[in-house]
């Protein structure tokens, strides 16, 4: 110790204070992305679908309308909530309500998931992954530290044997991670593909061919709501970015019908 020169130790002092530094900075990540999963899991869980609300007498007067003009259809009225079906809404049977632009029925949140929180259950999901892969990532860091083995020495099954010897709790974390990474990314990819690529939902995409304003041929789905990838994410996520991007907001509760207009750069409009 008394041998050791003064720019050996400011160089160790250095790489002390670093190490400190980087794990300081770890933990902030972590703690930010933990605060970020659980907001977006408590919104996908108790905020409103989209659910679609009717007095007594909209309902009357909605069956009356219906009727009389030979419109009273499953395919547009619900005959559950005794409402007229806004488009791109289904009911749903574990609900038992209609809910707008309807995607699926969440058990994981224990609510629908619609126009009202689909943006927090896609936030749900990427961080979900962030914090899987986390875990994976200290998992890894422990076996390091603490157990006397190296893939690069020891090889494959050896390195696999020793990790999981060294400590059994750690190598089953580890295996749930992975498992867990799998199902959230594979669903995370499928949902983004069908927002950004399709501008359709869940449903929609099981269901095209039950929807007359969707064109199904064997190899794809021609979807009125699909405006190109970059167009398809703005108005999902709403994006603004300063007032650089103007996403289109639609009212799903209330939109019934939709009038095809080849004039239009969107193919269609809304009314």
């Amino acid at each position: 110790m008394g041998n050791s020169s003064p720019s050996s130790l400011m160089t160790s002092s250095l790489g002390v204070h670093c190490r400190h530094s980087i794990q300081a900075h770890v933990g902030r990540v972590f703690l930010l992305e933990g605060v970020a999963l659980f907001y977006n899991f408590g919104k996908s869980w108790k905020s409103d679908p989209g659910i679609i609300k009717a007095s007594e007498e909209q309902k009357k007067k909605t069956i009356v309308e219906l009727a009389e003009t030979g419109s009273l259809d499953l395919s547009i009225f619900c005959s559950t909530c005794l409402i007229r079906k806004p488009v791109r809404s289904k009911h749903c049977a574990v609900c038992n309500r209609c809910i707008a632009k309807f995607d699926h029925h969440c058990p994981w949140v224990g609510n629908c998931v619609g126009s009202g929180n689909h943006r927090y259950f896609i936030g749900y999901l990427f961080f979900l992954l962030c914090m899987i892969c986390w875990m994976i990532y200290g998992c890894i860091c422990y076996w390091r530290i603490h157990c006397a083995t190296s893939y690069t020495r020891d090889g494959f099954w050896t390195y696999v044997t020793q990790i999981a010897t060294c400590s059994p709790w750690m190598f089953w974390m580890f295996l749930n991670s992975v498992f867990h990474f799998m199902w959230v990314a594979v669903l995370i990819m499928c949902q983004m593909y069908q927002i950004a690529c399709l501008g359709i939902t869940t449903n929609e995409r099981m269901n095209a061919r039950r929807y007359k304003h969707f064109k199904v041929t064997t190899t794809s789905i021609e979807s009125p709501f699909n405006h190109g990838c970059v167009r398809n994410l703005i108005d999902f996520f709403e994006y603004r970015c300063c007032g650089l991007f103007r996403p289109v907001v639609v009212d799903w509760t209330t939109q019934h019908t939709i009038d095809y207009d080849q004039t239009s750069g969107s193919g269609y409009q809304l009314v």
